[in-house]
């Protein structure tokens, strides 16, 4: 969908990481850039960019100059001057439009609330492991329209590109054409930005209108196309096709967690699907598909029932593109994770009056929003884990209520931090209010030196934002990582 942008007047708004690509492509393509930001000192930033103009952005600028405005994910497209810049008829987009307009590669989609950037990255690694040129681009890994600069350049064309896309860039992007969506899950999020769930929904929901093929998961019903027609054809031209399904609960068709014993095929090939260590599904938590068991969930690295559905919406898309199933699943197993989600920093032991117990610390800072968290306590629903949990920071507008009951009923201590912590305390009444993480830390160790317990679990999982004492989560997972190995023996 090549567009002609030579000569054109076109606006970049925001001049961060994603705006900064814009403009490169853009000069690329001989359009004419003027960039738009906050920043009182943007004309100094661009003085060494020939043929680029600039002025401060305000909320009530007028855009009426161009003729398409790029908008950066982090810039609200809600804002005045852009609903009247609309209204007079102009193209506003994003940068995954962008895009869009000029990509020839296939495309995989991937959204949700939670764990899309586990499964971005899980998915490349697979992809990569059975030989495909792969790369990660969108929310997560480069910046979309540098793959189409990086083009004239590559030795060798790529396979295909997998696309993280949050909410933020499916709300401004309609081009995409996608070989293969999901979305994860829906839970509130961004209501500060978004204006309403519903509105949030809407945007995430956006993803299926852009796909040929579409992973759902029975679990999460808002995986699902909503108010969407549907095709169980697989050849269609107007709608998307359901090509598998994934849940936890026990299925004879699709994706799905057992232990029923079966003989183990691949669906789409003659390639034999073995495990990676021997699988007795009389005992052991089983992967399935058909009813039929693929490997053990304790063969995994990752951990969690969310974890398994990402691994299944993993392997489900890695056999519709008929790769060698039993090497995706060795790349599956073997996965280990990224940083700051439900990450194991530490593992301790505490000897008092002669009875030594393990305390395990886990950095999932990643946790941004109340599901998030809600996934990493339901790790322990099962749990006799003396567990103390961390939150806190920016909750961007969300109820918090739907945590009460798993921390009432899971956590023995909350401990909470940051701008909305006193959120925390009017649900959980007998939560601690600490300053910082440091603080936090040392706390939980003086609870731990009182309790008694054989296994405890100190879990760094906010449910909120972590912009109101941190540069990002990566950096509130590192204070908590340091503050543990610093106090922690």
């Amino acid at each position: 969908m090549n567009k002609d942008l030579a000569h054109q007047s076109i606006a970049v708004v925001g001049y961060g990481i994603t705006g900064r690509a814009c403009v490169r492509f853009l000069l690329s393509q001989h359009a004419m850039v003027c960039v738009l930001d906050r920043d009182v000192n943007i004309q100094e930033k661009v003085i060494n960019e020939p043929h680029v103009t600039s002025a401060v952005f305000e909320p009530e600028i007028s855009l009426s100059a161009f003729s398409i405005v790029v908008v950066s994910p982090g810039v609200d497209p809600h804002l005045p001057c852009f609903k009247n810049y609309r209204q007079q008829g102009g193209r506003l987009i994003g940068d995954i439009e962008l895009f869009a307009w000029f990509n020839k590669t296939p495309l995989i989609g991937i959204t949700g609330s939670n764990g899309k950037t586990t499964v971005t990255d899980m998915l490349g690694k697979v992809l990569n492991s059975a030989g495909l040129n792969v790369e990660l681009a969108g929310n997560y890994g480069k910046c979309a329209v540098d793959l189409l600069l990086e083009e004239a350049s590559r030795e060798k064309p790529l396979d295909v590109v997998v696309l993280e896309l949050s909410s933020y860039q499916l709300e401004m992007t309609e081009s995409l054409q996608l070989e293969f969506a999901t979305i994860l899950n829906i839970t509130e999020d961004h209501l500060d930005r978004h204006g309403s769930f519903e509105a949030y929904k809407i945007a995430k929901q956006r993803i299926f209108k852009m796909a040929k093929n579409i992973i759902t998961c029975r679990d999460e019903a808002l995986s699902y196309p909503v108010d969407m027609q549907l095709t169980t054809s697989a050849i269609s031209n107007t709608a998307p096709r359901i090509c598998a399904e994934v849940g936890l609960l026990n299925n004879a068709t699709g994706y799905s967690i057992g232990k029923t014993m079966a003989p183990q095929f691949s669906s789409n090939s003659n390639v034999v699907a073995t495990a990676v260590n021997p699988i007795n599904p009389a005992t052991e938590s089983t992967v399935q598909f058909n009813g039929m068991a693929l490997f053990a969930l304790c063969d995994l690295q990752l951990k969690g029932s969310h974890n398994h559905i990402n691994a299944m919406i993993v392997l489900a898309i890695c056999d519709q593109l008929a790769l060698d199933r039993s090497l995706t699943i060795k790349a599956i197993c073997d996965y280990k994770g990224l940083p700051h989600r439900f990450e194991t920093i530490r593992v301790s032991t505490l000897t008092i009056a002669g009875k030594t117990s393990t305390i395990t610390w886990i950095n999932d800072s990643k946790a941004t929003n109340v599901g998030a968290c809600q996934a990493a306590l339901a790790c322990f629903v099962k749990s006799d884990d003396y567990l103390i949990l961390i939150a806190g920071g920016d909750a961007k507008g969300v109820d918090l209520s739907p945590l009460k009951e798993m921390i009432d009923t899971q956590v023995k201590q909350l401990i909470v931090l940051g701008k909305d912590a006193l959120k925390f305390i009017e649900l959980i009444p007998n939560a601690i209010h600490v300053g910082d993480l440091h603080e936090a830390v040392s706390i939980s160790l003086s609870l731990l030196k009182k309790a008694d317990y054989v296994n405890a679990v100190v879990l760094l999982s906010p449910a909120c934002a972590s912009l109101d004492m941190f540069v990002n989560y990566e950096d509130r997972g590192k204070s908590f990582a340091s503050a543990v190995i610093e106090q922690v023996a």
